[in-house]
């Protein structure tokens, strides 16, 4: 990783050769995705918000014309980066001149609230226009010789049934993911940062992560008010919400592990159960913290760190 670090910082040509060839690469393997963002985020932190956006915009031409020859249509690439990279963009740029993981984290919260407002500006009722998307897909793929069978056609007609019956809910699923995606980018270009220029530096940075109270009880109150109205907009807005104390509540556990000496064993069976079974625990952990400061209280082991 130090290594490809140093090799976008080396001149503009291998940063927009790196972040354009990881972003082709996403359609091979979503996980790309974010390795091209932190180079984004990795030049903006380092050289400026100006650097960052010409090589934002350089990259994407080369990923939106190497799509264009492979699919014959730059859009597919469009769409994906023009969101992702500006939100990513704008991220770093607050890094840079705050120099604070909590203050643009608290950032990220307001750009991904708007952006649920947005859905509801722009479409009105999303769940009409997700239900729209999904019945062309459906007719697409129904109307596919790949999926002729009446075994396949079942299986499809349960998942499109299933999807629909998440419409409501899909526009805080769209943002929670696209936050995830652009935050996880700003956090890797970070420790490359941290990794060239200053060693050991991510650690504290990472482990001192906190939202703050005001956001923990808008949350709070966001999930209440879904609960109790059942209005999708204010579940959507806590799913975006609950995303980032998820992020929080990892940076605890890392802060916990740290101060504790636990074998880097734990963290990775924490990983292995956090999807599956740990995201809403851990996200409830996180909400805690901005009352407990659980760092706080937890004393260090005497010990080699």
């Amino acid at each position: 990783m130090r290594s490809l670090a140093a090799f976008v910082v080396r001149s503009r040509p291998a940063a927009v050769l790196t972040a354009a060839t990881a972003a082709v690469l996403f359609w091979l393997f979503p996980p790309f995705l974010t390795v091209a963002g932190a180079v984004v985020a990795l030049v903006t932190l380092r050289q400026g918000a100006a650097e960052g956006a010409l090589l934002a915009i350089l990259a994407g031409l080369g990923a939106a014309g190497l799509t264009w020859l492979v699919l014959g249509t730059p859009w597919p690439m469009a769409r994906v980066l023009l969101p992702c990279w500006f939100a990513l963009w704008s991220l770093a740029w607050v890094l840079r001149t705050t120099v604070s993981l909590s203050r643009t984290f608290q950032v990220a919260a307001l750009l991904s609230l708007l952006g649920v407002a947005g859905f509801y500006l722009a479409l009105d009722d999303p769940a009409i226009w997700w239900n729209d998307a999904l019945g062309r897909l459906q007719q697409e793929l129904v109307e596919s010789a790949s999926l002729g069978q009446t075994t396949d056609q079942a299986t499809l007609n349960e998942l499109f049934e299933l999807l629909e019956s998440w419409a409501p809910f899909l526009p805080g699923q769209a943002a929670s993911a696209g936050l995830l995606s652009v935050l996880t980018a700003l956090l890797l270009g970070r420790w490359w940062q941290a990794l060239l220029f200053n060693p050991g530096g991510f650690r504290p940075e990472f482990h001192g992560l906190r939202l703050g109270r005001p956001l923990a009880v808008l949350l709070l109150a966001l999930f209440g008010g879904a609960m109790l109205s059942g209005w999708p907009v204010l579940t959507n807005a806590a799913l975006v919400l609950g995303t980032l104390f998820t992020l929080q509540g990892i940076a605890l556990v890392h802060a916990l592990s740290f101060k504790l000496q636990l074998s880097p064993a734990w963290l990775i069976l924490f990983y292995l159960l956090l999807i599956p079974l740990l995201s809403q625990v851990v996200m409830a952990l996180g909400v805690a913290d901005a009352w407990a400061d659980f760092r706080t209280r937890v004393r260090s082991r005497p010990g080699k760190r």
